[in-house]
C-alpha cells in the first residue's frame, strides 16, 4: 500500500513567494500540492473558504494572500482588514475544525520603528499605518482561532517576477526597469530592513515545517540590514550599472502611509539565511 502523503494548500499560489513555494514543495514526491489564487478562492467569503477547503481536507495551509499596497490601504482600511486580518482569523478557523496546521505571513511592520536595533519575535507590535494595523490584527485573528500555526514574519520580499494581474513588481526588478530610461535616482536613508530573497524564504518555510519547530512566531529574512538606499547601491553595483544614486531623508519623499524607521527582524530561533548581498547576486545573475 502506498504511503499517504501530506497534502498541502497554498493560498496566493500566483504571487512571488507562493509561486515559490510551490515549485518547492511539488518537486517533493512526500506532498500532494494544491495551489490556488483568487481565481479559485475567495478568502473573504468564509461560507465558500469553508466548503471548499473542508472538500479536500489539508494537513497544512499555506497563506500567502495578501493585501500588501502599504500606501493603497490608507484609503481602503476595510478592504485591508478584511484580507489581511478578518480572513486570516476565518482560515484559521477552518484550520483547527481540521486539526491542520496554518503557516501565515506577517511582516516587520507591525513595530513602531522606533527599536534601535531591531525586533525580535517577542517584542510587542505597535503597528504605526493602516497596512501595519491590518496586518497585525491577522497576527491576532491567527492567534486567536488556532493554536497549530506557524506565523512567518519576513520583510522587503523580492525574487523572480509573477505575471498574475496587479502584482506588484519588488523594489529590484522595479528599480532595474527604471535604470533603463532614468539617470538618477534618489533613496531614503532612513529606513531600515531586511532584504529578504523569496527562494530562501520557501526554503526556509519547508525546513520550518519538517522540522517539527514548536508553534508559534518566527523571523525569517536574509541576514544583514539595509535601507534603500544601501540596497539600490548594491542593485547597481552587482549588475554594472552607473548610475547616480542621491542618499535623502524619508520626510524629503512623503507618502500617504508612514512607515517605520527600523522594521528590522532579528531571528532568535531558526538557523540564519545567508545574507541578502549574496542572495541578491545569485538573483541578479539568474
Amino acid at each position: 500500500m502506498a504511503e499517504q502523503k501530506n497534502k498541502i494548500l497554498i493560498i496566493g499560489s500566483l504571487g512571488m513567494l507562493g509561486c515559490q513555494l510551490l515549485q518547492i514543495f511539488t518537486k517533493d514526491n512526500n506532498y500532494k500540492v494544491i495551489g490556488w489564487d483568487k481565481e479559485e478562492i475567495d478568502i473573504t467569503n468564509f461560507i465558500k473558504t469553508q466548503e471548499k477547503i473542508l472538500s479536500i481536507k489539508p494537513d497544512v495551509i499555506i497563506n500567502c494572500a495578501a493585501y500588501n499596497n502599504v500606501d493603497g490601504c490608507e484609503g481602503n482600511e476595510e478592504l485591508a482588514n478584511l484580507i489581511n486580518g478578518y480572513a486570516v482569523g476565518n482560515l484559521a478557523k477552518i484550520v483547527k475544525e481540521l486539526g491542520a496546521l496554518m503557516v501565515h505571513y506577517s511582516t516587520g511592520y507591525v513595530f513602531s520603528g522606533g527599536g534601535k536595533s531591531g525586533y525580535t519575535e517577542e517584542d510587542v507590535p505597535v503597528p504605526i499605518s493602516k497596512y501595519d494595523k491590518s496586518k497585525y490584527l491577522g497576527e491576532v485573528e491567527l492567534q486567536k482561532n488556532t493554536d497549530k500555526f506557524y506565523l512567518i514574519r519576513t520583510n522587503l520580499l523580492f525574487g523572480p517576477a509573477v505575471l498574475v494581474q496587479g502584482a506588484k513588481k519588488s523594489f529590484v526588478d522595479l528599480i532595474l526597469d527604471l535604470a533603463k530610461v532614468r539617470d538618477s535616482f534618489k533613496f531614503v536613508t532612513d529606513e531600515i530592513s531586511n532584504p529578504t530573497y523569496v527562494v530562501d524564504l520557501a526554503k526556509a518555510t519547508k525546513k520550518l515545517i519538517e522540522g517539527k519547530y514548536p508553534y508559534g512566531i518566527y523571523h525569517i529574512t536574509n541576514d544583514g540590514r539595509a535601507s534603500w538606499y544601501d540596497w539600490a547601491k548594491e542593485i547597481f553595483k552587482i549588475a554594472g550599472i552607473k548610475k547616480e544614486i542621491i542618499p535623502i531623508k524619508s520626510a524629503e519623499y512623503p507618502r500617504p502611509a508612514k512607515r517605520p524607521k527600523n522594521s528590522v527582524l532579528i531571528n532568535t530561533k531558526l538557523p540564519k539565511l545567508r545574507p541578502w548581498q549574496e542572495a541578491l547576486k545569485e538573483y541578479l545573475s539568474e
